[in-house]
């Protein structure tokens, strides 16, 4: 029984602290929402430290704003954003069955280093999960049109993709 006790403390205390935690290094992913037809724009700025839904407004008398705030980020949600591999990732994915629907522009910065990544109706496996960590985060009306199921589908249904592969990386 003291084995079985002393096994437990110990699983309890190696599990304890071998959580990681070291250091997040700081990151950047914007998600860019157009609605051209009211000449507005929504954009989603997650980092190490905060979520921030902003209001950019196009049109003459129209006032950028901040719509939501949160620093209430669970680490684990802030580890999976930190540990994409910028190298791995392509400038574009295109679901060629799809003229219109879900188009995303996605920016990715970590370190010096800057990706703009577009994603045409298709549901990549590293990008795709932070728009629906978000789309938890934020209030109803300020959620992305983001449907992993019906993305899915249709890349199933189609098998016909276009990856433009990696252009030169900005630094800043």
């Amino acid at each position: 029984m003291t084995k079985s006790i002393g096994v437990l403390i110990s699983l309890f205390a190696f599990l304890l602290f071998s959580c990681k935690s070291e250091p997040i290094e700081p990151f950047e992913f914007t998600v860019g929402d157009y609605n051209q037809s009211v000449g507005s724009r929504v954009a989603y700025k997650f980092t190490e430290r905060e979520l921030t839904v902003f209001f950019i407004g196009k049109l003459e008398g129209q006032n950028d704003s901040v719509l939501y705030s949160t620093s209430d980020i669970p680490k684990s949600k802030i580890r999976r954003i930190a540990a994409i591999e910028m190298d791995s990732l392509s400038d574009s994915y295109t679901n060629n069955c799809i003229i219109d629907g879900d188009v995303k522009m996605v920016g990715l910065k970590k370190d010096s280093i800057m990706r703009v990544i577009q994603l045409n109706n298709y549901y990549h496996p590293e990008l795709s999960p932070v728009f629906e960590i978000i789309n938890k985060m934020v209030p109803e009306k300020l959620k992305m049109s983001h449907d992993k199921e019906k993305l899915l589908k249709k890349m199933d249904n189609c098998k016909s993709f276009k990856i433009v592969k990696k252009r030169a990386v900005l630094r800043k």
